[in-house]
């Protein structure tokens, strides 16, 4: 499990920008990483690199090879995923993982490490494409828009890993400024509003998912600290009515001091005390 303080400011911890090529989207039916890119980052400056190609031990269809021009011929002699795997833990150690579209490229090395029976380290997963999605109104989310949007270096060409990993690093500097302007600080703030719903983050949403279940049950009010759909933090004391589910997310329903009565999402809320 992660050691990394969660009360943290963001700036103050190791981040990780990752990205993958791979043989197609679709890792339960067999397709495979062919290109592994990193970038660490501290206090906004890259101070490392981790970059190589990986033999997928399959064809790379030729439609994928439009995409990102990585050929059979490419990774013919490159090293199997079994032969980067420590390598590619050990540079993700200690360090938030930042991805565009996270599941995706998470889950495409937790479950290439399961395959060969490797333990990856369980770390904290911010979606940077989340992060635009929340933070920005936008046509279209793809990095490629997304990156035109901010105005950011993307001459080094879209589709290869280091390169999608700088530019996912660049679009995040820009998100991060937005949402510095809106007193977002806090690592586990950033994890409750972007986080990849792993064990880290469902661990850090436990007590919260308690403490209105106790509250409910026995007719106490709640004080909350949350991160409004205005985009704005606010701090107020309500009386939870209803705590529901819906597809992977929390909601409580709750009525505030004025008597007017709203839905929030549970990752919005930062922090929760029964009074």
């Amino acid at each position: 499990m992660s050691t990394i303080d969660l009360k943290k400011n963001i700036e103050d911890v190791d981040l990780v920008f990752l990205d993958l090529e791979t043989t197609g989207l679709d890792v339960i039916e067999g397709d495979a990483i062919c290109e592994i890119g990193a970038l660490k980052v501290r206090n906004r400056d890259i101070v490392d690199k981790f970059q190589t190609l990986v033999n997928p031990g399959k064809r790379i269809p030729h439609e994928v090879y439009l995409i990102h021009k990585i050929s059979d011929e490419d990774v013919k002699d490159a090293p199997r995923f079994s032969d980067v795997v420590e390598a590619t833990s050990a540079f993700l150690k200690d360090c938030v993982v930042c991805a565009y579209n996270a599941e995706f490229d998470v889950g495409f090395i937790n479950r290439e490490s399961h395959r060969i029976k490797f333990q990856p380290p369980e770390l904290p997963v911010l979606d940077v494409l989340v992060m635009a999605r929340k933070t920005v109104k936008l046509p279209r989310y793809n990095l490629e828009y997304v990156a035109k949007f901010f105005n950011v270096d993307y001459s080094s060409g879209f589709h290869r890993a280091i390169n999608d990993s700088h530019i996912a690093f660049q679009v995040f500097l820009k998100l991060r400024d937005i949402l510095k302007e809106r007193n977002l600080e806090i690592l586990e703030e950033y994890l409750s509003l972007f986080g990849m719903n792993n064990e880290i983050f469902r661990l850090k949403e436990e007590p919260k998912i308690m403490a209105i279940k106790e509250a409910i049950s026995k007719g106490t009010y709640l004080k909350i600290r949350y991160f409004s759909y205005q985009n704005t933090i606010e701090e107020e004391k309500v009386k939870p009515i209803n705590f529901f589910q819906e597809k992977k997310s929390f909601y409580l329903w709750c009525q505030n001091s004025k008597n007017t009565s709203f839905r929030i999402n549970v990752n919005r809320i930062f922090n929760i005390e029964i009074v």
